[in-house]
């Protein structure tokens, strides 16, 4: 019996044979070569060019600091997102063992005892055992093969999607936690602000009450004292949003063992990305994979569509034994074979094959527009991301140098003020310009540390352990 089904297998396989597929060709470029050439030469003579690329950066060397490193770790173990695209990337790579399985012939055992007797009272006893081979269809024309690229490439762009779907993860954590540090950090502004501005408030009372200020100074103080304290209140408000949105990013029931930091600069420490200028690197970004299997799994279809219109040959055997005696059933007396083929041609299905046919050819169109606009939203978007980084960098040095000027002028105008110079019109002033400056000092910081962040998503880092 072995040795049958090893020959029938080899026959098969040496019979089987062609695929109508059309010969799968990448698209063409629908993008510029290199980002220069939107940006400009000055600018792209500041991006690094050097061969490593954000793809061979691991997420734990590109995040250095303890903080991110456990954001980050939290969310790829509990993200449900996460968990559903493993399960679907299981349930693809099943999806395509069943199709690669069909072409290998089933085979069967079964057994059978049966007693029966006529109305004069003759009874008689039979008995059988062997392997079957119900239905195996000889792949002649790559119907089988064709179908089982589609499910082969349809896994390949799941496994490529799951990879997408962790590097935003690791983008949206970081991010959700650098917008929490940033928030924390104003509220801590706030706070300090308040309080200053509770002391400046109490000492101009006091003032008043000596006939020294005037009622014009008190109520100025009182608004400066009451808007610090609408700030603190919002910016309370803002970090209990980033909160839940931090913990719906981490799939955890609370934020217990995800550290908290105050200041971005020291706790979000990221490795510089060196970047190509070529366009070419984003042909390993996931999305694009995946939409490439995509591409290829269309026109395998149309491989499986083409093999319709040709007959279906399969081949059914037994190989078994047969006997009235249970004793004696596995003697070489006893044992028979037979294979027989079937064929199946398509005459008349209401041009439902050439229907299929053209279904499967324009699905491959369709996913060639995907293929070039995943291409073209991949090149935007590291486009973006360069451009900000060429900005943020200098905005907030800037801003920096803004918030110096503020809090010098601020002092002299508190100094103008105790010395009888200015009136306390121009310390409010001051003071709201310092509170200002600094609140959007750490929006850039957080800004900045963001565009990192996107950049390293944009350009496909962020698997490597």
């Amino acid at each position: 019996m072995k040795r049958l089904a090893s020959m029938v297998v080899a026959c098969v396989l040496m019979i089987s044979g062609c695929s109508l597929a059309p010969t799968y060709k990448r698209p063409e470029h629908v993008t510029a070569s290199d980002w220069s050439t939107i940006q400009g030469e000055a600018k792209a003579e500041s991006v690094k060019t050097d061969q490593e690329l954000a793809t061979d950066i691991p997420w734990k060397t590109f995040f250095q600091s303890e903080e991110l490193q456990t954001v980050v770790q939290t969310a790829l173990s509990n993200n449900r997102d996460l968990k559903s695209a493993v399960l679907s990337v299981q349930k693809t790579q099943a999806l395509y063992n069943i199709e690669r399985a069909k072409l290998l012939p089933e085979l069967t055992a079964a057994g059978s005892g049966n007693y029966q007797s006529d109305f004069h009272g003759n009874a008689g006893e039979t008995y059988q055992a062997g392997l079957a081979m119900p239905y195996y269809e000889i792949d002649f024309f790559g119907r089988i093969d064709s179908l089982s690229d589609v499910a082969l490439n349809t896994y390949l762009a799941t496994d490529e999607a799951r990879k997408s779907i962790t590097i935003s993860l690791i983008a949206q954590a970081a991010n959700a936690w650098l917008q929490l540090t940033g928030d924390l950090q104003t509220l801590a502004l706030s706070e300090e602000s308040l309080a200053t501005r509770q002391q400046t408030y109490d000492l101009v009372n006091k003032s008043f009450e000596n006939g020294v200020a005037t009622g014009q100074d008190l109520s100025q103080a009182r608004i400066a004292l009451e808007s610090a304290r609408v700030n603190t209140i919002l910016f309370t408000r803002l970090v209990q949003l980033d909160k839940n949105a931090l913990v719906a990013i981490l799939g955890t029931k609370g934020l217990d063992g995800i550290p908290m930091a105050t200041e971005l600069e020291v706790a979000a420490v990221m490795e510089e990305i060196p970047v190509g200028l070529s366009s070419e690197v984003l042909l390993k970004r996931p999305d694009i994979l995946g939409a490439e299997y995509s591409l290829k799994a269309a026109g395998a279809n149309i491989g499986a569509a083409r093999a319709a219109f040709y007959p279906r040959i399969a081949l059914t055997g037994t190989l078994g034994y047969s006997s009235s005696d249970l004793g004696n059933l596995f003697n070489s007396d006893n044992a028979g074979w037979g294979i027989g083929p079937s064929i199946s041609i398509p005459i008349f299905n209401g041009g439902r094959n050439k229907a299929l046919l053209k279904a499967a050819k324009i699905d491959q169109k369709i996913a060639v527009v995907q293929y070039e606009k995943t291409l073209q939203l991949a090149f935007r978007e590291v486009a973006d991301a360069l451009a900000s980084r060429e900005t943020l960098g200098q905005q907030l040095e800037a801003q920096r140098m803004l918030v110096q000027a503020s809090q010098d002028a601020y002092d002299l105008s508190m100094k103008r003020y105790n010395e009888g110079v200015d009136a306390f019109l121009s310390v409010l002033d001051a003071q709201r310009s310092l509170f200002a400056s600094q609140t959007a000092e750490i929006d850039l910081q957080r800004q900045e540390l963001a565009n990192r962040v996107s950049l390293y998503k944009v350009l496909g880092g962020g698997l490597a352990q």
